[in-house]
């Protein structure tokens, strides 16, 4: 049996290899310490409004101020946007950064400067690798016990790639396909007999890059006989019925269960923010799903030990323009970017930052997408100043020495 007939027999050992999770590389191992920390990464695709959401500005004249009013909440001095009806309940738990800012406007480039902590002026292609690859070169593409990739994506976002760090680094797409390739088509002991001749074969036939084939095919084997498809079987989880009832739920309850099979970072996405027209219409239809799925998601990790370990991110490319337009919408806007993180390892209930009175410019606590990146960096153990091999054999930046922690330094 040749490399191509055992391959065509499990759909998950081209997945892997394709998609991106290969050998774990043990050569930063000392430039991280290894903790028990985790990341959900929410995505606001479209560029949310960061009036409506975390900044209302209610005392602002009515073309600025935010069209759903605003919400007080249980931190005295803390409003939210009017539709944060469950996250009101829990900004105890939450730190809203105003100061947040970065300086694009086009959702292309400015998707992958806030996905990945460098401005990207190449379009469509990422120069820099998102956060989730970072985690995963660093602690290895599958650190998990049960055999689970250590970058789990619940749904693409543009910029959310590897880059220099190379393919092995992509991360793995838990949905449709994906999800699917976890779980063995055949009986076990026909397909670990596959592997044992297959082992057999490798080595007889030396060949280019053998250890990490070999090391692959361990890897994937692992996933696919042990526990890893587990983590996406959400009908059996006692939560679903809180989580079934919308594609959001279900990415959240997907994104939660990955990090407790031992995933360490997950993203999430809600588009539909690009609300140039009816911008209060829009809302209505979006942030009340937002606001349910990510206070639940909160509760479920609170529930299971896990608040001061798992940060949630959330985010989006840019803002709106503070003052209304002809279209009763908002266009884009990058001088302030709306950023929410919570994590119960940290002092939370605070504004982080803030804007000017019309929330046009933050100009107080000003942080931008690599204190983002060392922030969330920093959080998964990562030492400041480190470096990676490109795959051109060319050191490149991971972590500088002048990055903010979000959460700590500012």
């Amino acid at each position: 049996m040749n490399r191509r007939s055992f391959l065509s027999n499990s759909a998950l050992f081209s997945s892997l290899y394709l998609g991106g999770v290969s050998a774990s590389y043990a050569k930063y191992d000392k430039l991280v310490n290894s903790n028990d920390n985790a990341v959900i990464f929410v995505f606001l695709g479209g560029g949310a409004t960061h009036i409506e959401t975390f900044n209302p500005i209610p005392n602002s004249p009515v073309e600025r101020r935010s069209v759903t009013g605003a919400t007080s909440t249980n931190v005295d001095g803390i409003q939210l946007g009017g539709l944060f009806k469950e996250l009101s309940k829990r900004t105890d738990r939450v730190s809203v950064v105003r100061g947040f800012r970065h300086l694009d406007s086009s959702h292309a480039t400015a998707t992958h400067w806030v996905m990945g902590g460098e401005r990207n002026q190449g379009g469509t292609m990422p120069n820099y690798p998102s956060y989730g690859s970072v985690v995963a070169g660093y602690y290895g593409p599958t650190s998990s016990p049960h055999g689970l990739p250590t970058y789990i994506k619940t749904s693409r976002i543009q910029g959310d790639g590897s880059a220099w760090m190379g393919q092995k680094f992509m991360g793995y797409e838990a949905n449709g396909r994906g999800v699917a390739d976890l779980t063995l088509k055949q009986p076990v002991e026909d397909f670990k007999s596959r592997t044992s001749l297959l082992q057999q074969i490798e080595d007889r036939s030396p060949m280019n890059g053998g250890e990490q084939w070999v090391e692959l095919q361990k890897q994937a084997s692992e996933v696919i006989t042990g526990k890893a498809s587990e983590a996406f079987m959400l009908e059996k989880d006692a939560d679903y019925e809180r989580f079934k009832d919308n594609k959001l739920g279900k990415d959240m309850l997907s994104a939660i269960r990955a990090i407790e099979y031992g995933a360490k970072f997950s993203t999430v996405t809600i588009g539909g923010w690009d609300m140039h027209t009816g911008i209060e219409a829009g809302l209505n239809r979006q942030q009340p799903v937002l606001d349910l799925y990510l206070s639940l998601a909160m509760d479920r990790v609170k529930e299971k030990g896990s608040g001061k370990n798992v940060m949630f991110v959330v985010t989006s490319e840019f803002g709106r323009t503070p003052k209304i337009n002809g279209n009763a919408g908002r266009d884009h806007w990058s001088n302030s970017v709306p950023l929410l993180i919570a994590c119960d390892g940290y002092e939370m209930g605070r504004i982080i930052g803030d804007t000017d009175k019309n929330a046009e410019v933050a100009e107080v606590g000003v942080c931008g997408p690599q204190d983002l990146r060392w922030t969330i960096l920093s959080h998964m153990g990562l030492q400041r100043g480190n470096t990676w091999d490109s795959t051109e054999g060319r050191p490149m930046l991971i972590t500088g020495t002048e990055e903010k922690n979000i959460l700590t330094d500012i």
